[in-house]
């Protein structure tokens, strides 16, 4: 196996600005979140101006529930989801900020099974689906949302479809809440089903570990040939978004921002604003292409503390790591095992821990290779 490694410190401005990255710029933002007008706590005008003013985020969506969570017959008034996205338009400033209007289409076992604590809320026959809960977004405003209780929409297949046509895009969310069905999709529909949000097998919360298999999921979902990046999400029920998703676009405005997650052209944080450039052949992460040769992948990293851990995962399994123990590190590795079709992604953890003790994460999305013939 041939390898090149080195680990230096690199500026900034070199790595991460326009020249390095070719076209495009690196923007924060957090792709989910609540206020008051489903179960969180705040009002959009409280989200918009904390994510702008306080997190200083290049874009945040907002993603309240569209039914119940906990709430049974509660349903998104349609002139809250109005109110959605009149708020997106009025913070929204192009090369500013950029606020995005969207929802959380929340389906659950339930609405098939009808067990609860209270009253039932059954609406489909047959056996229950686990298909969780997905974000959904848009560029424009969309007359009203389409709901996981409203039968032609309560399905990955039937909402991909309907978002599609309206020029959105869905994410999967949180994928160990409901796992059985998640990704129980066509391949055709990963195209508006773009993202999964991804977060480290083992979280500690409050003095408590939990088995949250967030990486393994969506790992396991690539295992099984299906196309996904990776996106992450605060989730916040507080109005507190937070930067959780990179993105590698051209300018700061909703189109941009939309063609890059639209292209998988992002990556995931679980806390610090972790800086990260992963580029097989000269592809950037979220592409497919062919190669003639053996992959050469290059790897830039930009820390806010010593980086653990850089590990190169290949279809499944780790390919390569390094322990830089340094803040920025650069890694050359050329793949001298390549042979077929692979996925590739990059997962760093860096020295420093949150309030509840985790180490920062960074997850590239993949890079699809296959062997030209």
């Amino acid at each position: 196996m041939t390898v090149a490694l080195r680990a230096v410190l690199v500026p900034l401005a070199i790595i991460f600005a326009g020249p390095a990255l070719g076209q495009y710029l690196t923007y924060w933002g957090d792709v989910h979140g609540h206020t008051a007008l489903s179960d969180g706590k705040g009002s959009p005008d409280d989200y918009f101006t904390h994510a702008r003013d306080v997190a200083k985020l290049d874009f945040v969506i907002l993603t309240d529930h569209d039914f119940g969570n906990g709430r049974p017959n509660w349903r998104m008034p349609k002139e809250n989801w109005a109110l959605i996205q009149e708020k997106a338009d009025r913070y929204n400033a192009d090369g500013q900020f950029v606020a995005i209007g969207g929802y959380e289409w929340t389906s659950q076992g339930k609405y098939w099974a009808g067990f609860t604590n209270g009253p039932s809320e059954r609406l489909f026959p047959g056996p229950p689906k686990l298909y969780n809960h997905k974000n959904v977004y848009f560029t424009n405003r969309v007359d009203y949302l389409f709901s996981a209780k409203d039968a032609p929409y309560n399905n990955p297949n039937a909402l991909a479809e309907a978002v599609g046509r309206r020029g959105g895009l869905i994410q999967n969310n949180h994928p160990d809440v409901e796992e059985r069905d998640q990704f129980d999709y066509l391949p055709a529909n990963a195209a508006v089903i773009a993202n999964t949000e991804i977060y480290p097998d083992n979280i500690l919360h409050r003095g408590k570990s939990y088995d949250a298999r967030g990486e393994e999921l969506a790992r396991g979902f690539l295992d099984r040939g299906g196309r996904t990046g990776f996106v992450a999400g605060t989730d916040t029920h507080d109005g507190k978004p937070a930067a959780r998703t990179a993105v590698l676009a051209r300018e700061l405005n909703r189109a941009a921002i939309f063609e890059a997650l639209r292209h998988r052209r992002n990556y995931a944080v679980n806390h610090a604003r972790i800086g990260l450039d992963v580029r097989i052949d000269g592809h950037f992460m979220g592409e497919e292409f062919e190669a003639s040769g053996k992959p050469r992948i290059v790897v830039d990293v930009k820390g806010t503390d010593k980086i653990e851990e850089i590990a190169i995962i290949r279809s499944g399994a780790t390919l390569f790591e390094v322990t830089p123990k340094s803040r920025d590190a650069h890694i050359e590795h050329t793949d001298d095992s390549f042979g077929g079709s692979y996925y590739y992604y990059v997962r760093v953890i860096q020295a420093d821990r949150d309030e509840h003790g985790n180490r920062s994460h960074a997850w590239s999305s993949p890079i699809w290779v296959r062997q030209r013939r």
